[in-house]
């Protein structure tokens, strides 16, 4: 099979975005580009360069009647709620038609192609002190889930040296976690999210994945209003608010990064032409 370049993965990946956020705007619901798509797009008007996926964010509202009703005729929506042995705790649009990804992917049991993150977020408490918490247990399921799955999904002569160590270490001192399923902490960590989660609050974070977050905790003025930014020859909404929140998880986010941090997120998957 023929490898997929880096543009050729962000190609396929913004025409999965574009898909998503048409039929997001048919349907009334709300969307921003989120984490570095959004960098990309008011750095970069796009794609910053060595990027290699997109991601956007919803609340939870939102979130939850797009994993219901969407549809459509070329990707398919993944989470671990519609798919056996999937376990991620947010939602992934995938491109399965064209596009195969390497067997070593440590979140679910089955083929898939290209895809883009699609994370909620869910109204957290006004207190940091008490948000601090919560994040922090949720960080540390979430480790338990990364390495538990890594365990369940692929084989471990597929990972380097350092990873394979990880993951002996992790039977040798956690037996019993070890042989839990992890679908089962996935829902765990749904449970405690919709626990926490106050009915009425000025704060959101995004507590399914914290690993990749950056400990957000946005206040209501930041992202009940949305604007459209231009993101390569298409333009997506994006929180009003989005300085402040670029400026809290990145700082001088217009100064680009040394060159050796510029390198793709997912450097560890390989994409393929289907055959």
């Amino acid at each position: 099979m023929k490898h997929l370049t880096l543009k050729e993965l962000q190609q396929f990946s913004l025409e999965i975005l574009k898909d998503v956020a048409g039929f997001c705007e048919r349907n009334g619901i709300k969307y921003s580009l989120g984490y570095g798509t959004l960098l990309g797009a008011v750095r970069h008007k796009g794609f910053i360069p060595w990027d290699d996926d997109v991601d956007i964010m919803m609340p939870r509202e939102d979130y939850e009647r797009f994993r219901t009703i969407y549809k459509s005729d070329r990707y398919s929506f993944i989470d671990s709620r519609n798919t056996p042995d999937c376990y991620i705790a947010f939602g992934r649009v995938c491109d399965m038609d064209r596009t195969l990804a390497s067997s070593c992917i440590p979140w679910v049991k089955r083929d898939v192609g290209v895809w883009i993150d699609i994370f909620p977020i869910d109204r957290v408490p006004d207190d940091k002190g008490t948000f601090d918490r919560i994040y922090d247990s949720l960080m540390l399921l979430m480790k338990f889930n990364v390495g538990i799955r890594r365990v369940h999904t692929v084989s471990s002569s597929k990972f380097s040296i350092r990873k394979r160590l990880k993951i002996w270490i992790l039977k040798r001192t956690h037996p019993r976690l070890i042989k839990r399923d992890p679908a089962d902490i996935v829902k765990d960590m749904n449970t405690i999210i919709s626990l926490v989660s106050p009915a009425k609050s000025g704060h959101w974070s995004q507590l399914c994945c914290p690993d990749v977050g950056t400990n957000e905790f946005f206040e209501d003025s930041e992202i009940n209003e949305y604007i459209k930014l231009p993101f390569e020859d298409s333009e997506f909404f994006v929180w009003k608010g989005y300085d402040k929140i670029l400026r809290d998880s990145y700082g001088d986010f217009m100064t680009l990064p040394p060159e050796n941090k510029r390198r793709p997120l997912q450097n560890y998957i390989s994409f393929y032409w289907k055959d």
